[in-house]
């Protein structure tokens, strides 16, 4: 399992079945997207804050991946 990823748990102890990104997995994933749009527009922090919709899909997809990947797929 990804140091990013991890099962949530709520207030009343509740544990999610399914992996999430864990706080700091949704930060950094939120700072690789604001730097690829930095990046490739050449405008510094011209990323910041516009970029939900594409986190939202990103977020999407590792879950998707991480709650359907088997161990034995390492191997």
């Amino acid at each position: 399992m990804s140091e990013y990823l991890d099962r949530y748990v709520d207030e009343d102890g509740n544990i999610e079945k399914k992996l999430t990104l864990t706080s700091d997995g949704f930060a950094l994933l939120t700072e690789d997207i604001e730097a690829l749009v930095d990046k490739y527009t050449g405008i510094e922090n011209i990323g910041f804050m516009e970029c939900a919709e594409i986190r939202l899909d990103l977020m999407d997809l590792i879950h998707d991946i991480a709650n359907n990947h088997k161990e034995s797929d390492n191997d």
